[in-house]
């Protein structure tokens, strides 16, 4: 499975650094998304909130799309935790019933 890359920005804080990002699976079927979250301190599959973010609420969001290499860089910004691999992003989706 392969994945766009989506830094999100704090919606009402103006800030240069990306408070997450989002892992959208680029593929026909639903929605699959990995995200940080941060009461668990894990990477997990949200689609709901990937929805929510890219598609329901657009114009309330802050949100840019963005290379894997840019993706990576961006997460020291808010976990020390680095982005998984994308097998590893698969691994997750499939572990929450996703994919």
């Amino acid at each position: 499975m392969e994945f766009q890359y989506y830094l999100l920005y704090h919606p009402t804080r103006r800030s240069d650094h990306p408070a997450n990002v989002i892992a959208l699976a680029n593929d026909q079927g639903p929605t699959r998304a990995v995200i940080w979250d941060r009461p668990t301190a894990r990477w997990t599959c949200q689609p709901d909130v990937a929805t929510a973010v890219l598609f329901v609420n657009q114009e309330r969001n802050n949100f840019r799309g963005v290379d894997r290499e840019t993706a990576e860089s961006a997460t020291h910004h808010f976990t020390t935790v680095p982005l998984p691999s994308e097998p590893e992003l698969t691994r997750i989706c499939q572990e929450t019933g996703e994919a």
